[in-house]
């Protein structure tokens, strides 16, 4: 099993975010309250996350997985569990 890490995510999103956040929300078509949901701790669906790594050159992965050092320190608190095949594998799932 591989997991989300929602602090990492919030972490890497408020790197990525900077001191802009409203500039942020303006240019990917969310509204500033979205935005600041997401910096708090909210992982965005799917299309949203997508818009947000197309804007910043940086694969959806990269917010979602912790670095392996990092993670093993986290002791299970704000990750959520995913099957390795859907995170790893770049198939899109079981069947395709």
């Amino acid at each position: 099993m591989s997991t989300i890490s929602v602090p990492g995510f919030t972490r890497k999103l408020r790197e990525v975010v900077a001191d802009e956040p409203k500039a942020f929300a303006y240019d990917l078509g969310l509204s500033l309250a979205a935005v600041y949901n997401y910096l708090n701790g909210r992982v965005p669906a799917t299309e949203v996350l997508f818009r947000i790594a197309r804007y910043t050159g940086r694969p959806m992965e990269w917010f979602l997985v912790e670095d392996e050092a990092v993670t093993a320190t986290a002791g299970g608190s704000g990750e959520i569990a995913v099957p390795t095949s859907y995170a790893a594998s770049g198939r899109g799932g079981e069947g395709t």
